[in-house]
């Protein structure tokens, strides 16, 4: 019999069992209440009734079960599709000390059958009247289950409303306060108000569904975009479970770092106990207890680091697996789905840019993928690199988003006025090219005619669209993806605005942008041009470590994708997606 996991914040594990049976133990344990909450992909709620407690003891596949410990029966099977994890909540009532005056207490995880599979000691607490435990969530079509730790000052009326449940007079606790060293779930946002006229008190919580706000997505320079929504392709899934990858590795990471930090502080604290404390200043003590400190500090960073590396580990089977799988716009470019690539029949649910790793796994590599079409512009920034690698950057990324699309899907548009990136595209200018219908435009008259065809295109979606017509467009359903290099050379401030016009609006009448150029220019340039670069994703030539995630926020370390080294594998790439071989 294999003894129970000890699970470290922020680490996860596979789930096999179809339930779980999560129990909170130790000698304080009568003190506290256990409650769950049933959240999707964003960490909302949809409804009050996706709070299990002790007012509402049950919903689909989940029940409080009365007795000491408390405890929640999960039915994994029985969870409704929408639901994408369970939170698994200890708090106490507000009368009552913060759980960092209690003893110690443990979340114990069991399968269905009572067997102990895992169990994460919540340590570190002070002030915090609720602490969310552990987590179970889908990944893919299984479940997997992770140690969170992130607590709530407030007690549960603030980590319900944190996850969109509202509860009255809970405002003064709107956002989440974590005192705990190695709280691992990004910052919730406050939910909209839903006002209830049912007071609080601490066993007669009225609960409300909170309207859910619209997802955030934060602008590239801050980090790689938040999950997909949920969707029903074999891609769209794939796509999900990258993100799904990621998140694990950056929570993980997360809890290292927290972990680090923490064991530096325990162990400063200690070295100046010794040197304030006039009695072992310069007493014979000084030099073991000093050595102490340093082996307890040695001992906890060297637990935290094997369990990231565990965890790393495991998801490097897991990510090897899965890029086996991805289709050829979303895999590396050594991946079997390039050999012998030809066109899809059906669009890909997004494009991989580049590779991310974190500074404690230099060799572990994650895909950078984002969702198309593209709802933010993407700008190649040269700055830190040559001009070669700007064109070799681009030319990768136009053969990605070609790959992503059927024959005659996607209609390249170039407008290149220093004459630096056309020449590498000539193999999707050969006659009855479907893939670039125009010409590359190499002068200012022509880059004109350029953004106002495309300004014209999105004004006639729009109409169509709103009139409820788009019949009347022809059958004319491809995409659009424009490439402007060397931005912005040669722009005056009106082809801005109409370059502006159509990232604000070109995404939802198909109309994608590529931009590149040297940053220095734009802080030099118009508040126009600084504001789309700052808007856009930006993809440096070089590797950089300007993107932080939107969970943890943890600081990630980009490489770009400058395409295969055989330059003839892309030039087939285009000469396939400019042909209709079939």
């Amino acid at each position: 019999m294999t003894s129970p996991l000890v699970l470290g914040r922020g680490q996860n594990a596979p789930w096999p069992d179809a339930g779980v049976l999560v129990e909170v133990v130790g000698i304080a344990a009568a003190e506290c209440d256990v409650s769950v909450l049933l959240v999707d992909e964003r960490q909302r709620a949809a409804a009050s009734d996706d709070l299990v407690f002790y007012n509402q003891p049950s919903a689909p596949g989940a029940t409080l079960e009365a007795g000491s410990p408390a405890r929640v029966r999960l039915d994994l099977a029985a969870l409704p599709t929408r639901v994408h994890a369970v939170l698994c909540l200890v708090s106490v009532d507000p009368h009552r000390p913060a759980l960092g005056a209690l003893p110690p207490l443990t979340a114990v995880l069991r399968g269905g059958d009572g067997t102990e599979r895992a169990r994460f000691p919540l340590v570190d607490l002070t002030s915090e009247r609720a602490v969310v435990t552990v987590e179970v969530y889908r990944r893919g079509d299984a479940w997997k289950v992770r140690a969170v730790g992130q607590g709530y000052d407030g007690g549960l009326a603030q980590a319900v409303t944190a996850h969109g449940i509202e509860v009255d007079d809970a405002d003064d606790h709107a956002a989440p306060a974590s005192s705990a060293p190695a709280a691992t779930t990004a910052s919730p946002s406050a939910p909209h108000t839903v006002a209830t006229s049912v007071p609080t008190t601490p066993r007669a919580a009225a609960l409300t569904p909170a309207a859910a706000p619209r997802p955030v997505h934060a602008a590239a320079p801050t980090g790689p975009p938040p999950p997909p929504p949920p969707g029903t392709s074999d891609g769209e899934r794939l796509l999900r479970q990258s993100s799904a990858i990621l998140e694990d590795a950056a929570r993980s990471t997360a809890a290292l770092r927290s972990a680090v930090a923490y064991a530096d502080r325990r162990r400063d604290e200690a070295l100046a106990d010794l040197v304030a404390d006039p009695r072992t200043r310069g007493g014979p003590g000084k030099q073991s207890a000093a050595a102490r400190a340093e082996r307890e500090h040695a001992d906890l960073v060297a637990r935290a680091r094997e369990r990231h590396d565990a965890d790393l580990h495991q998801l490097a089977a897991e990510l090897a697996d899965h890029e086996r799988r991805l289709p050829a716009a979303m895999a590396p470019w050594t991946a079997a789905a390039w050999r012998g690539w030809r066109p899809p029949t059906v669009p890909a649910p997004g494009v991989r840019v580049g590779d991310l790793h974190v500074e404690e796994a230099p060799s572990q590599r994650f895909p950078m993928l984002l969702g198309l079409p593209l709802v933010q512009p993407l700008w190649v920034d040269s700055a830190s690199g040559t001009d070669a690698a700007a064109v070799r950057a681009v030319r990768a990324l136009v053969a990605r988003l070609l790959a992503a699309y059927p024959v005659g899907g996607l209609d390249v548009l170039v407008v290149d006025l220093t004459g630096g990136l056309a020449p590498s595209l000539t193999a999707l200018a050969q006659p009855g090219s479907r893939a670039m219908s125009t010409p590359a435009a190499t002068s200012v008259t022509a880059a004109c005619a350029v953004l106002d065809a495309l300004v014209r295109r999105v004004d006639l979606v729009q109409m169509a669209r709103s009139a409820g017509a788009l019949d009347a467009l022809g059958g004319d359903d491809a995409h659009r993806l424009l490439v402007v290099h060397d931005f912005p050379t040669a722009f005056d401030d009106a082809a801005v605005g109409r370059l502006r016009y159509l990232v604000d609006e070109g995404p939802s009448a198909g109309v994608q942008v590529l931009l590149t150029g040297a940053q220095s220019p734009v802080h030099e340039g118009s508040p126009l041009v600084t504001t789309l670069f700052r808007e856009s994703v930006r993809l440096p030539v070089e590797p950089d470590d300007h993107l932080a995630d939107a969970w943890t926020h943890t600081q990630w370390r980009y490489t770009p994708d400058l395409g295969p080294d055989d330059a003839s594998v892309v030039d087939g790439v285009l000469r396939a997606a400019a042909t209709d071989l079939r």
